[in-house]
């Protein structure tokens, strides 16, 4: 016997705005500006800027006013989306030219203390494709190591796999998506995306929505969204960062500087390429001619609405990781004085507290990113690290303690090599109370031999 009953549901879904922001956010400079393209490719209301001196705030006053009788657009208009008023932000930095391979081991380096680790990251960067796909199975890097742990190699290379471009490092085309799809799916579609992915590539192709929707169970619509997030996800993780010359073209999304005059650091968020948007002002005037159609009005408000969230999303982007390389400019400022010697710790939580934002949000702003400094290049996320207590003055970044021991071997008398228990005293002379074998782990990591095999 059938019946029909009612039943109330509550679920947090993301506003198309949110959704909006979340993907841009998401992007490097480099893939925004690729963003931006496309976008005013399939929306025709939207457009560059070609008078930076226009009132733009009065613009999407203006525009807001007209559709504001569509319940779902944005209060929150921005205040001037060509950001004037975050002049300095903005200013453009030199781009420079880094090895995908150097990159990816100067991360391991960071992220990983033990020598067989270390070592087994370093066979999985070295059999890494031009796509940047491991054609390498995980047995044979292991026999190459002299192990026969399975899970130690895996362990190393779903390490790797969290380095930049995303997706870098998968054994193929379902685990490259899916390792993008994590960072760029809502909460609501990270299931269904993640079984697309793993069971429906061959339909999501075909865009057989409605037999991959009755497959799943899942709504149409819902499918179509994953699709959609599917589509935008990149197959071939490396191929854009590999020019002819073998090199990887990154533009910085922030820049720290110190000024000629004033000797001060200073942050700047990279616009390059980013232009001034607009609605275009045709399309508005339409909306005044009373022998307008009603789809055609619904057509221009909606692409309207797109574009707006579209423009407010790129604003936000702006001012959250402007807010980030304020934070990390205050807190890491003896970094950028000294190097990675003095780098302190710092962790998302840190950020996310003290700009009073998720900690997921943060992720999102520095995923795939990287910060020009006085000492080089390094992905944001390079500048984050737990601490080792110490006694009087807080923590100190493991980090910089590896820096520090490198420095101290690199000044050592040849004759006289630094023991490990000599290194701990140097560093307890400083309020630093490390451990021997803590010393010992961090030496090997940085590949240095003991004193006995160092002595000339």
């Amino acid at each position: 016997m059938l019946r029909t009953s009612l039943q109330q549901l509550q679920k947090q879904t993301l506003s198309p705005i949110m959704q909006k922001s979340i993907e841009v956010l998401l992007l490097p400079v480099m893939d925004l500006n690729v963003a931006i393209d496309q976008e005013i490719e399939t929306n025709p209301l939207l457009e560059i800027n070609e008078d930076e001196t226009e009132n733009l705030k009065t613009q999407a006053e203006d525009v807001f006013n007209k559709i504001k009788a569509i319940e779902s657009l944005p209060n929150n208009i921005p205040s001037n989306y060509n950001n004037d008023d975050e002049e300095n932000t903005y200013e453009r930095p030199i781009v420079k030219y880094i090895e995908l391979e150097e990159n990816l081991l100067k991360e391991l380096k960071y992220e990983l203390d033990d020598p067989l680790e270390i070592k087994i990251g370093e066979l999985i960067i070295g059999n890494l494709d031009s796509d940047g796909y491991l054609k390498v199975t995980l047995e044979d890097i292991a026999e190459s190591v002299g192990t026969d742990n399975i899970n130690l190699v895996e362990k190393v290379l779903t390490t790797i796999q969290t380095f930049g471009p995303e997706g870098i490092a998968a054994r193929d085309l379902k685990e490259c998506l899916a390792l993008q799809a994590k960072n760029k799916c809502p909460d609501d579609l990270k299931t269904i995306t993640a079984q697309i992915i793993s069971e429906y590539l061959p339909e999501l192709a075909s865009k057989k929505y409605l037999q991959i929707a009755r497959k799943l169970k899942e709504n149409i619509e819902k499918v179509k969204q994953a699709a959609k997030i599917i589509s935008s996800l990149d197959p071939k993780p490396a191929r854009n960062l590999r020019p002819i010359k073998g090199d990887i073209y990154i533009k910085p999304d922030i820049t720290i500087s110190k000024d000629d005059d004033s000797e001060i650091y200073k942050a700047h968020v990279n616009r390059e390429g980013i232009p001034s948007l607009r609605i275009n002002k045709t399309y508005q005037e339409m909306l005044n001619n009373s022998a307008l159609k009603p789809e055609e009005k619904e057509f221009i408000q909606d692409n309207i609405k797109k574009a707006l969230n579209f423009i407010q999303s790129i604003d936000q982007r702006g001012k959250t990781i402007h807010k980030i390389a304020e934070y990390i400019l205050e807190k890491q400022k003896d970094f950028f004085q000294d190097g990675i010697s003095s780098l302190i710790p710092m962790t998302l939580e840190d950020i996310a507290q003290a700009l009073d934002r998720n900690k997921s949000t943060i992720s999102r702003a520095i995923s795939n990113k990287y910060i020009d400094t006085p000492h080089g290049m390094f992905p944001i996320k390079a500048l984050f690290s737990q601490g080792i207590n110490e006694q009087a003055n807080g923590s100190v970044a493991s980090k910089s303690i590896k820096e520090e021991i490198w420095g101290l071997v690199e000044e050592e008398e040849p004759s006289a090599p630094l023991s490990d228990s000599d290194i701990q005293e140097h560093f307890s002379k400083k309020g630093l109370q490390i451990a021997r074998r803590t010393i010992s782990k961090y030496r090997q990591s940085l590949r240095i031999l003991p004193s006995n095999l160092r002595k000339n």
